[in-house]
């Protein structure tokens, strides 16, 4: 039997006890669990500078606090969740009462992505606990510091056999699918999203799929130019971009390009100075796999056709790799006008 095997065993076995079904008792999981987050903070601040070189600002605002938030909304509102909702019953059935009743699906599996690796481990859980499972958590291997500190977090607050961790790459994802779950919640790309459904379809288990895609962003005419440049550039210099809703590309009318251009270049310089690398605010790409893709990009091609003009790129940055804006692509949209 695998190390995985023995924690899944166990913790079937601590969920068909009933003990985590009191109300009592997922208060004070949620309680432990800000304690330690409150213990924590700094190590967790730390490693996000050493694998992500994430300031303690953005750190506290895109994942510590988030989670903090969590939690509170969750230890306010569980006894209201857990409470029977009454409804109304069919003359048919009369004299019943009906009313529905939450009871927890059983063990989960969580999957935390690398780009926000603190909060898409721990939020999912807050969601477990609250519930009334149990949770086996799996952090990215591409943030190995941060995910050292998540273990030693986990492994010091919970018992694993009510929430458990272990660290490792794709073999473990793949040993961990091979075990029979109650909910999967899994962030990630749709690559690896397919394999999650895949191995869940095999006991029909139900599966919560948080993945990346493509977010346009459109510039029209009439737009406030200044304060469009200033949501994009922020947007797009949050974590460097590696959000799963950061501005992927965008489609900006003829009439403001350059003004937009113009404004946009110079609210990147305005957020992270004329050499982003010297910021103290910038992230930097997750692996070297990473910078090396994004590195030998010298263009992109929204759609395969023959409407690319030529290509140059307003690099903001003087060193490694900055925010750049390519202008390289013309799109001619057509309507179908039938039936307006």
């Amino acid at each position: 039997m695998t190390e995985i095997e023995r924690i899944h065993d166990v913790q079937k076995a601590f969920f068909q006890s009933g003990k985590t079904l009191d109300y009592a008792f997922r208060k004070e999981m949620l309680q432990r669990f800000d304690h330690a987050l409150h213990t924590y903070e700094k190590a967790l601040t730390d490693a996000l500078w050493t694998d992500l070189h994430k300031s303690y600002e953005e750190a506290y605002l895109t994942e510590i606090s988030i989670v903090y938030g969590e939690i509170r909304n969750h230890l306010r509102h569980l006894r209201c969740w857990m409470r029977p909702e009454r409804k109304s019953s069919p003359i048919s059935i009369f004299p019943a009462r009906s009313k529905v009743i939450t009871e927890p699906l059983g063990n989960t599996l969580i999957i935390a992505p690398w780009n926000y690796p603190v909060q898409l481990l721990l939020n999912p859980l807050v969601g477990a606990i609250s519930a009334g499972c149990t949770a086996m958590l799996k952090p990215s291997p591409y943030t190995p510091h941060v995910s050292t500190v998540l273990s030693e977090m986990i492994r010091t607050t919970f018992s694993e056999e009510y929430i458990g961790i272990v660290e490792g790459h794709r073999d473990v994802n793949q040993a961990l699918l091979e075990q029979r779950w109650d909910l999967i919640f899994f962030t990630g790309s749709p690559d690896l999203g397919k394999k999650v459904m895949l191995a869940a379809s095999k006991y029909l288990t139900p599966v919560v799929l948080e993945l990346g895609g493509k977010s346009p962003c459109i510039i029209d005419r009439d737009a406030d130019l200044k304060v469009a440049a200033k949501r994009v550039a922020w947007g797009k210099s949050l974590n460097a971009g590696q959000t799963c809703i950061a501005p992927d590309y965008l489609m900006i009318h003829r009439d403001v390009k350059d003004e937009f251009l113009r404004l946009l270049k110079q609210e990147f310089e305005h957020l992270l100075g004329k050499n982003p690398q010297e910021s103290q605010h910038f992230v930097r790409i997750v692996s070297e796999r990473a910078f090396e893709r994004l590195n030998s990009a010298n263009g992109f091609s929204l759609f395969a056709t023959k409407s690319i003009t030529s290509c140059k790129s307003l690099k903001v940055s003087t060193g490694n790799i900055g925010p750049n804006i390519s202008s390289c692509i013309t799109i001619r949209l057509f309507w179908n006008n039938a039936g307006t």
